[in-house]
Order: structure tokens, then C-alpha cells, then sequence
């Protein structure tokens, strides 16, 4: 398989790829690692690792995704530092640590040396320099371009330099002056500036998404792979962990910017599908999440037209849309979320609300779990018009790679469902709406998932303009200075303002642009993509976060105690606008 070799072959190189650490620069395949930390020598207090998280002391600046260039701004108590990395001629590594602002003699800059992950090699320090030695005989050296200073501590147990901090300093594993050093890694920051230039007035949005999707790509050392979880935070101490939707999206945007690391996570994420044929929603889930990845690709194959790594996906994608086909749709057509697979490792209502990717979403409040089907008795708009989208999507991979035979299948599909969907529109509102299957009555609680059903060829123009009118752009129910909240303003859950009960979620908002976009609704997309990167930027220039969720009311990703303040999703909100003007990129071809 082309993406198994691609797999391979990528395993390599100078990455941030621990997990645990942001300040561990790792040389795959072999896992050696150079671990920074800063101590006061005043008081003894070491910064020995990091992750970006609220209460960290970082901000993440500029940096590709794979590595040749990273740079991060730390405060170790009153001290501002920064930290940059370059990646010479493709595997010689440079580490630029730079006091900002003074000096002080009481910071201390500690290098230690080790094989992470169990990895075999040999360690050792001699003469004040260190060294390592490769399973097939590669030696590492690091150089420094000033002499470390004889020191002990003992809790420092692997070979280890240490550095008074009243200049740069420069680590690398070539002989490096500070000049050269200098030079190398600022032509290094100079490229990655100039990539962002390609677009324009949105370079900076361009540079955060990369910079969030740089940071969360590890190595998994289980499973041999390159991935891009959401957050490092997640999988701190633990085995790492994909989540379906989050990697899709995940890939998507990594397709801007880095065409391999696009696939690999793709690839990662397929990988996990389970013998019937779902992806779960995360491992060892009976569960999945919105049927997204054939929306994703189409992105993906529009702006890459690989036709090979399309073949190879496509099988995976038909697959998963036949699992939703015969384990969510009922008799009738609608598809609802549930849990299990035909007929087995049924769970509960809440995992089948986690299969929506909104857990606890105000739209399921009064929802009913059916024990027999592993179903929940809701009707949803939402997944129908997923469920569209991907049939379409389906049918145009199958034209493309000549797959006919499954054409027709999928056509029937795609009728049942539109079908279906014809029968929730409520002309009274103006909207579809999804339906209690238990009463057969209309659920009057509204989210963007709503706007699902533009995905349906089948809806009028009168009904598009009745649902912009009255919902999209209507400042009482979804639009304001801040969109798009997960659930309606007149609902009496918004102002709770918590998880998904009223903030706002990238993914929605990105789902909801393509809707928009399928439907030719344009000037919608565009004024829902300029606010979304308005929205995501504010938090990026505050504080350089980019996070889980944000605040409906205030716009704000850190009002809230459930929101990751580096997930990589958040980024859709930029990315969504840098689609909205992909005419405008010759990047894009």
C-alpha cells in the first residue's frame, strides 16, 4: 500500500514528536531526544517539562509542521526566553535559546540526553560533551557555543550540560558559532514567514493553524505512526488517542500546508475502523461520530488531485457510509445516532449522544434510548444531511476511480434519506427539524446542525431563504458578533454558556460553511467565514491560544472551565476563511 510506505518513510527526521514535552527535541527512528529545562539557581525551581495549556508559561510563535523551524516564547518566573530550532541540510539540528529582554545570572539552562520510548542506544558524556550512539553506529555529538558550567544535581540521572544563562546559547550537533547559528535560524523563521505570505491578509490565521497543528503532532510509539491528535493535553501519561471527526478535520487542514501529514492522518484514522466497518469515536469505543471523512476528502482530492491516494482511501469511506446505512437509518429513512453494531456492544443514551460529537448537547435533553436498536429516538437533521453529503461525495469518488458498481447503491441511499428529510420540514417554522420518533412530533430546539440539510439537493430555494431569514442570520436565534452558538439564542439553555450548551464549536461552523457553500449560498459561507477567523484570531492575538470552544456572549476560549486552550480544531475557524478566498491562492493550483 502506497500510504503504508508513506508511513514509513516519514518516521524520520528532528521533531517535537514526544507527547509529554514541547522542550524535547526528538530524531526518529531512533527516539533520541534533547530535553531542555531552566532552573533558578536562587531557589532551585526547574522547569523540567511543558505542554501549552492555560496555566503554562508559553506562547506559541511560528513554526512549520515538520520540524525544520519551531520557535517558542517561555517565562521562567521573570525571565522571558525564547527557544527556536532549525533543521540544517535535513538532519542537522540547531537549538537557539535566547534571554529576551536581560540577562540574569541566576537562570540556569540544563541539556540532558536520552532514548525515549524504550529505544535501544548508548549514552555518554565525556570531556563536558555530550554523545550518543545509534543501533547502526550513528553518533550523535552535541556541540555548545559556549562551555557548560561544572555542576551536579541529583536529580539529574542521564548525561546531562549545564549553562548560566547570561547569553544565547546555542545547541547543535555540528560545530556552530552564535552567528551562524543566528543566521540559519532566522533564514529558517524568514521561509516559514514568507510560505504565510501566500495568503495575503490572512498569513497570520495561516501561521497560528500551522503553528497548532505543528505543536499537536506527535510520534506514537505503539503504534509506529506520525498522528496529529486534537491536543497533547489528552493523551498526557496515556496511550495516544484519535478521535474520529477531530482527525478528519485534523487532515483537512494539514492539506494546506503539509500534503503528507495530511495523509498520514488520514491513513491513522482509517486505521482504527473495526471489522463491521465503523470508525469509532475514539479507541475501544462501540460508538462512532458525524460521518465526515468523504466530505474531507473531496477537500482534500479538489486541492491535491491524488487519485491514488483517493483509490486507496475510497474503500474505507464506502465502507463506513454502508455501516451507518445499516446500523443508524430506520425503516422510515431517518438516521438517528446510536451506539453498537449490528445488534451488539450496545452502550447507553449518552455514548449515543457522543456519537453526535455534542455530548451534551440541549437537543437531546428529552431524548429516549431504545435498548433493542442501540438507537436514539431522535430523527436528526444533522446526521441526514451528513449522510447526504457523503453518499454525493461517494458517487463523485466513484466516477472518478470507475467504481460504478456501487453507484447504484449509493443513489438509493442518498434517495431514502432525501426522502426523509423532505418529511421534517415544518412549514410553520420555516426550518428542518428534527423529530421525536417515540411522539412524532417536531423538536423545537435548534442547532447549527440544522443547517445540515442544505446538504440536500431536495431543498428549495424558498426554504434556503426561509432558514437565512429566520435562523442563520437572524441575531436572536444563531447570528451576532460571535457565531455560531450550538444552540439557538431563545433556547433556555444558551446562557448557560457551558460545553456544548451555547459556545461556540469550530467544527459546527465548518460543517455549516460547506453546507452553505453546496447549497450556493456564497455570501452566507463568506460572512460566516470572516467572522469565524475573526473570532479565532482574537484569542490567538491575546494570548496565542487556540481553543476547544468559545463563548457565544463574550468570544472569549477560556470563559469556560471545559475548553482546551490548544486544540487543533479551533483552527476551522480560520481555515473556513482561507477556503472562502482559495480563488484568490496560487497555492492552491
Amino acid at each position: 500500500m502506497a500510504l503504508e510506505k508513506i508511513q514509513q518513510s516519514s518516521n524520520s527526521g528532528w521533531n517535537t514528536w514526544y507527547n509529554e514535552n514541547i522542550l524535547s527535541h526528538v530524531l526518529l527512528p531512533w527516539g533520541f531526544s534533547i530535553n531542555l529545562s531552566f532552573r533558578k539557581k536562587s531557589n532551585g525551581d526547574t522547569l523540567r517539562s511543558l505542554l501549552i495549556n492555560r496555566e503554562s508559561p508559553v506562547r506559541a510563535d511560528v513554526r512549520t509542521i515538520d520540524g525544520k523551524y519551531t520557535c517558542l516564547h517561555i517565562r521562567h518566573g521573570n525571565v522571558p526566553i525564547k527557544v527556536e530550532s532549525a533543521v540544517k541540510d535535513g538532519e542537522e539540528q540547531i537549538l537557539l535559546i535566547t534571554p529576551e529582554g536581560y540577562y540574569t545570572s541566576d537562570e540556569q539552562l540544563i541539556v540532558e540526553i536520552a532514548f525515549l520510548w524504550g529505544r535501544d542506544g548508548a549514552l555518554k558524556k565525556e570531556n563536558g560533551r555530550l554523545e550518543a550512539i545509534c543501533p547502526n553506529g550513528k553518533r550523535i555529538c552535541l556541540y555548545s557555543n559556549t562551555a557548560p558550567i561544572d555542576f551536579y544535581l541529583p536529580e539529574v540521572t542521564s548525561p546531562a550540560m549545564f549553562f548560566d544563562m547570561n547569553a544565547p546559547i546555542v545547541i547543535s550537533t555540528f560545530p556552530c558559532t552564535t552567528a551562524e547559528a543566528c543566521k540559519i535560524v532566522g533564514e529558517s523563521r524568514s521561509a516559514v514567514l514568507k510560505e504565510s505570505q501566500k495568503y495575503d491578509h490572512h498569513a497570520e490565521t495561516y501561521c497560528a493553524m500551522q503553528s497548532c497543528l505543528g505543536w499537536n503532532t506527535i510520534f506514537d510509539p505503539v503504534k509506529k505512526r506520525i498522528c496529529t491528535p486534537v491536543t497533547r493535553n489528552w493523551n498526557r501519561g496515556k496511550s495516544i488517542n484519535l478521535f474520529c471527526w477531530d482527525t478528519f478535520f485534523g487532515a483537512l487542514m494539514l492539506s494546506l500546508g503539509n500534503e503528507t501529514y495530511s495523509k498520514l492522518n488520514v491513513k491513522a484514522i482509517l486505521d482504527e475502523m473495526t471489522e463491521d466497518g465503523m470508525i469509532p469515536n475514539a479507541m475501544g469505543s462501540h460508538h462512532s461520530q458525524p460521518l465526515v471523512g468523504s466530505m474531507v476528502m473531496e477537500e482534500i482530492y479538489k486541492r491535491t488531485r491524488d487519485i491514488e491516494f483517493l483509490r486507496e482511501v475510497y474503500p474505507y469511506l464506502f465502507r463506513w457510509n454502508t455501516w451507518y446505512y445499516e446500523n443508524r437509518m430506520t425503516e422510515e429513512g431517518y438516521l438517528c445516532w446510536g451506539t453498537g453494531s449490528y445488534g451488539k456492544n450496545k452502550e447507553d443514551l449518552f455514548c449515543a449522544k457522543c456519537e453526535s460529537g455534542m455530548d451534551n448537547s440541549p437537543i437531546f435533553d428529552d431524548a429516549v434510548y431504545d435498548e433493542k436498536s442501540g438507537l436514539c429516538m431522535i430523527a436528526d437533521v444533522g446526521l441526514i444531511g451528513l449522510f447526504i453529503k457523503d453518499c454525493r461525495s461517494l458517487m463523485w469518488f466513484s466516477n472518478v476511480l470507475g467504481c460504478s458498481e456501487n453507484t447504484e447503491k449509493l443513489k438509493i441511499r442518498l434517495e431514502r434519506a432525501q426522502k426523509a428529510l423532505d418529511t421534517l420540514w415544518n412549514e410553520e417554522d420555516g426550518i428542518f427539524e428534527n423529530m421525536d420518533l417515540i411522539t412524532g412530533r417536531f423538536c423545537k430546539r435548534l442547532s447549527p446542525f440544522n443547517f445540515c440539510s442544505l446538504f440536500s439537493h431536495s431543498v428549495s430555494e424558498d426554504q434556503k431563504k426561509s432558514m437565512m431569514e429566520k435562523y442563520l442570520l437572524n441575531e436572536s436565534e444563531f447570528w451576532g458578533e460571535y457565531v455560531l452558538p450550538s444552540i439557538s439564542k431563545k433556547d433556555p439553555s444558551f446562557t448557560e454558556q457551558h460545553y456544548w450548551r451555547g459556545r461556540i464549536w469550530a467544527p459546527l461552523n465548518a460543517i455549516v460553511y460547506h453546507a452553505l457553500k453546496d447549497a450556493k449560498l456564497d455570501k452566507e459561507a463568506n460572512l460566516l467565514a470572516q467572522k469565524s477567523e475573526k473570532l479565532m484570531c482574537k484569542g490567538w492575538k491575546n494570548d496565542a491560544r487556540i481553543y476547544e470552544n468559545y463563548g457565544a456572549i463574550d468570544g472569549l476560549g477560556n470563559s469556560a472551565r471545559q475548553s482546551d486552550a490548544f486544540y487543533h480544531w479551533g483552527a476551522l475557524l480560520g481555515y473556513i476563511a482561507v477556503d472562502a478566498d482559495r480563488e484568490s491562492w496560487d497555492v492552491f493550483g
